[in-house]
């Protein structure tokens, strides 16, 4: 099915049917009518693909935020894991400094 909207509103505003001996026109009218409905059946078929997509992307969007949560949460663990490994290592290279000052002085006596 083409999505191709055939009619304005302006168009259908200004539609002159040709009247008749006894009114309008009926095939006019009919083919008229035939192009209305088959307009609003394209945009019954473009309103669902437009809904199907934004649930589509609705669903990506909630898929991203948790990939975006959980890889928040492992950098901070792991910008929390390196502070501690240098904590741990400043410690041990003061507790190093500290036994080889030792050594020096005992050295000095």
């Amino acid at each position: 099915m083409e999505n191709k909207i055939v009619l304005s509103p302006k168009k259908i505003l200004n539609k002159q049917f040709e009247i008749t001996f006894k009114g309008y026109s009926a095939d006019e009218v009919d083919h008229f009518l035939d192009v209305v409905a088959a307009d609003y059946t394209n945009f019954a078929a473009m309103l669902n693909e437009s809904y199907e997509e934004i649930e589509s992307l609705q669903t990506q969007l909630s898929k991203m935020k948790e990939q975006l949560e959980t890889v928040s949460k492992t950098e901070q663990e792991e910008k929390t894991r390196v502070t501690e490994a240098n904590l741990n290592s400043n410690i041990d290279l003061l507790r190093r400094l500290s036994q080889l000052e030792k050594e020096v002085y005992n050295k000095k006596d």
